[in-house]
């Protein structure tokens, strides 16, 4: 059996949802040798797919065998990860474009934990339908104000958390020799 697949829009898909999501692939900048390389790669994947022969050949439109069912539902997920694991190998994202652009450098060792903690606090405060005052409120915004402050500190001092951190990589090489 063959399946001829033609489209003109490939959504992005998310396993965990189980929902196309819209698709983050700037048509305008795809030239003709992108997308001859986004249709062999993704020949190639869908070649590979294990079509459901006892599926395939039901002929009620209507069927709940649960058997037909799980296999639809296998074919649909290989189908939709062939065609985006096919595109995404070739095509920059829009979302790719601000890659590396929110590295903060001292992150790990002054803001992470601030950051944990004032989110805990924000989730409790959430939890607790979002007092205006008392303790938990009082708490969520002394947490937030840590966490900006080491976060400012830390792009104000970005300079000095990158020597330190090629310092403490050159020590951690040196001492593995």
């Amino acid at each position: 059996m063959t399946v001829s697949i033609q489209c003109s829009h490939l959504p992005e898909f998310d396993s965990e949802m189980m929902e196309p999501q819209p698709c983050r692939i700037d048509w305008s900048k795809v030239t003709a040798q992108e997308r001859e390389d986004c249709y062999h790669g993704s020949k190639k994947l869908l070649d590979q797919l294990q079509l459901p022969t006892e599926a395939m050949h039901c002929h009620n439109f209507n069927c709940t065998d649960e058997k037909h069912l799980e296999e639809i539902k296998k074919l649909y997920r290989e189908l939709t990860s062939a065609l985006l694991v096919g595109t995404s190998s070739t095509f920059k994202t829009l979302g790719e474009k601000n890659a590396g652009k929110f590295n903060i450098f001292g992150w790990n060792s002054l803001v992470k934990s601030k950051h944990q903690t004032a989110k805990a606090a924000f989730w409790l405060w959430i939890n607790c339908s979002k007092p205006k005052i008392g303790g938990i409120y009082k708490n969520m915004v002394k947490t937030k104000k840590q966490f900006k402050h080491s976060l400012r500190q830390c792009r104000k001092d970005v300079e000095i958390h990158k020597a330190n951190g090629l310092a403490a990589a050159l020590q951690a090489d040196k001492t593995n020799q």
